[in-house]
């Protein structure tokens, strides 16, 4: 017997702000690019390998409130949600994990028992449940993305948050309107969140090239960042207004306005800052 209750009306009434459309977003953002990806070797529809890894990883710090008995209750059910909204949109797109689901149906029962979101969330439970428990269907047709928009600003610092430091990014400018942040990465790493008079004037981090013995400088045009502070606890507003731009004196300038990624690739990025790694510029 099919679920009682659609996707987008699971997602709705979560009332988690920004986290369930987010959640949604990036799934898809994720969907489309497998489902081409899947097509080009004779596969169908969206690959869990290309999706449900780089989710758990870019929502782990949102998530971990939920694995943690000393998280407080709303650190836990702020958690609970993302899971949930996470589980329901890999479902919308034909994917399901089995680590979510479960997550996410012991999100719905928390949620309930802490009489979170009311009477009508708790009488969709049942309906909610047999939903992400279902096997979903493959997607046929490519996933639709809402319009790429921004809220950071020119001279936003930015601190991402990795599992084992932090990375910082200044933002040089905000092509648009509010559409792509334009952004550098900074050389050094920190454990802690740092101070930005600890970050403003430094060195720029920069990609090595095959071949050439000074790595380049290195812009990132960004889609896929919307909010600030991030649903997903990975990406900080550090500072605001900063003129002083990264120090990039000792890398190669190629005049190369940038490569365009998206939030996960800068994740792997802003992961690389120490080693290294070649992309092709665009």
């Amino acid at each position: 017997m099919l679920a009682l209750v659609r996707h987008q009306q699971i997602l709705d009434k979560l009332a988690a702000g920004a986290v369930a459309p987010t959640a949604r977003d990036e799934v898809r953002m994720l969907a489309q690019k497998s489902f081409f990806a899947a097509r080009h070797v004779g596969l169908e529809g969206a690959q869990y390998a290309d999706v449900v890894p780089a989710m758990k990883e870019r929502w782990f710090f949102a998530l971990d409130a939920a694995r943690r008995p000393d998280a407080s209750e709303s650190d836990r059910m702020n958690a609970y949600r993302a899971a949930i909204a996470i589980a329901v949109s890999l479902h919308e797109v034909g994917l399901i994990d089995n680590e979510l689901t479960e997550l996410a149906i012991d999100g719905i029962h928390a949620l309930n028992d802490a009489v979170w979101l009311g009477d009508d969330f708790l009488r969709r439970t049942d309906d909610m449940i047999a939903l992400v428990r279902s096997a979903p269907a493959p997607l046929t047709r490519k996933p639709t993305t809402r319009e790429v928009i921004t809220f950071t600003r020119g001279g936003d610092l930015l601190a991402i948050r990795l599992r084992s430091c932090w990375v910082v990014a200044h933002v040089h400018l905000v092509d648009g309107p509010n559409a792509h942040p334009h952004l550098e990465l900074y050389e050094r790493t920190f454990a802690e969140l740092p101070d930005p008079s600890e970050v403003v004037g430094t060195r720029a981090w920069g990609q090595t090239s095959e071949g050439r013995e000074r790595a380049n400088v290195t812009r990132l045009i960004v889609s896929g960042l919307r909010h600030l502070p991030d649903p997903a606890e990975r990406i900080h507003l550090l500072a605001s207004g900063v003129t002083v731009v990264p120090d990039s004196a000792h890398l190669y300038d190629e005049r190369i306005v940038g490569t365009h990624v998206d939030v996960f690739e800068l994740l792997e990025m802003a992961s690389s800052v120490r080693s290294g790694s070649i992309v092709e510029d665009v």
